[in-house]
């Protein structure tokens, strides 16, 4: 059986506190971070055995972010901006 590592966001319709589970070390450290920067707002509630974390955040630090899909007109654009700017520095 193969060894899979799940993460999971649980949160109701209108409630302001989702509880995340994560398994990947990038979410354990983040989540480790802000509850230790922000008590209030990010609370750990369970360390498993296996190092993965249970945890309680505000619903509203949820986001979905697709990445931008851009023509290959506008990423010459883009480049040619940044080169610029770049240049004038």
């Amino acid at each position: 059986m193969e060894d899979y590592k799940e993460n999971v966001i649980e949160f109701l319709h209108n409630q302001k506190v989702a509880t995340v589970t994560f398994s990947q070390g990038r979410y354990i450290s983040r989540i480790k971070e802000l509850a230790e920067k922000r008590p209030d707002e990010c609370k750990i509630t369970h360390t498993n055995t296996d190092g993965t974390i249970v945890a309680h955040i505000p619903t509203e630090w949820i986001r979905i972010n697709p990445k931008m899909e851009l023509s290959d007109e506008e990423k010459q654009r883009r480049t040619e901006i940044l080169m610029q700017s770049m240049a004038q520095k």
